[in-house]
């Protein structure tokens, strides 16, 4: 039961990239070691997406362990427009477009942390 807050945990280190895009320059300007300061713009932005989707298919991964199928399925539908708008704005241009794609993305995320907590607080774990 303590995997998905973990999980999840390691997805919102990807929501904080996002937001270290707007602030790149004055990041730099400061000498702030910022994740896209630190490593660079391009594996910055492939952190950000990897860390978002590779944590909700790990969770839907668990959900199905636990014989949750549907609610795995439903976890996974909702992953599919997060990819969708991390290849055609995130990827692209990060700098440029992590308002919309925060706007846009985010909220499947959240829909998924509460579809997890719905799964979670339903299961029967005395099987």
């Amino acid at each position: 039961m303590l995997h998905s807050p973990v999980l999840y945990s390691i997805a919102g280190l990807g929501i904080a990239i996002v937001n270290d895009f707007k602030s790149i320059e004055g990041d730099r300007e400061l000498g702030l070691q910022s994740l896209p300061v630190a490593f660079g713009i391009d594996t910055a932005k492939w952190i950000c997406a990897g860390s978002v989707t590779l944590t909700q298919v790990g969770v839907a991964a668990y959900l199905n362990s636990i014989n949750e199928p549907y609610y795995a399925l439903g976890l996974l539908a909702l992953i599919l427009p997060q990819i969708f708008f991390q290849a055609t704005l995130l990827l692209p241009d990060p700098v440029a477009n992590d308002v919309k794609y925060q706007a846009s993305a985010q909220p499947f995320l959240v829909f998924g942390i509460l579809l997890t907590g719905l799964c979670v607080g339903h299961h029967d774990w005395t099987i």
